[in-house]
């Protein structure tokens, strides 16, 4: 499969195009700030998201496309990576319908998981504060899908509350929309099975027109 990945140099970004790359499919990474150590099959390209046009330029040609962009949050404040998130979507949509490409899958946030009934993680007391802002608006971009504004083949991946580099283990659990606890009450995964669970939603598909999530 011919597969674009933006943010592929981020935390999460590096486990899927590394995943990805092991299980043979051709990469088109994109970054705006790292380099990439080369390797087979791998095209890596520095571009912005937010251009829909260098969007649609790099994309065409290709099976599908998966975005874990980031705005960076430890570096700039909540509401200014709200704007970001809003302008870096709007231009990836637009530029993805223009190359024609269907298959889209979306690296997301926890926040728009159910921690109880009828309570998002972002509403409940736990969240913190500061980080509502850009919450809130990749919980908008969830929404903006499921009404069908955008006629794309999307998948949209929350994570679970901790996401931290860890060991390769190949086992965990998927769900849905309720955010998935442990017999501990801990919410985790590592970054590496995280790309497992994210390959292979790309690989089966069983979660097209629907959000999903992974962890312990």
């Amino acid at each position: 499969m011919y597969l674009v990945i933006f943010g592929a140099s981020g935390n999460i970004g590096s486990h899927l195009r590394k995943e990805a790359l092991a299980r043979g499919h051709h990469v088109t990474a994109v970054t705006h700030v790292s380099d990439i150590e080369p390797a087979e099959r791998l095209t890596v390209v520095k571009a912005d998201i937010a251009d829909a046009a260098a969007v649609a330029k790099i994309v065409a040609g290709h099976d599908a496309v998966i975005s874990a962009y980031s705005p960076g949050l430890r570096r700039i404040s909540a509401e200014e990576a709200a704007e970001r998130i809003g302008e870096a979507h709007e231009a990836l949509f637009e530029g993805v319908k223009r190359a024609g490409v269907r298959r889209l899958i979306l690296v997301g946030g926890v926040g728009s998981l159910e921690a109880s009934p009828g309570v998002d993680v972002v509403d409940s007391e736990f969240y913190p504060a500061d980080h509502k802002a850009h919450t809130l608006r990749n919980r908008d971009i969830l929404k903006s899908l499921k009404r069908g504004d955008h006629d794309l083949d999307w998948t949209y991946v929350s994570p679970p509350l901790a996401i931290q580099a860890g060991e390769r283990t190949g086992t965990f659990r998927l769900g849905e929309d309720r955010l998935l606890r442990d017999g501990n009450g801990d919410s985790r995964i590592s970054e590496a099975d995280f790309a497992i669970a994210i390959l292979d939603e790309l690989e089966n598909g069983q979660f097209i027109r629907r959000r999903f999530t992974a962890a312990y």
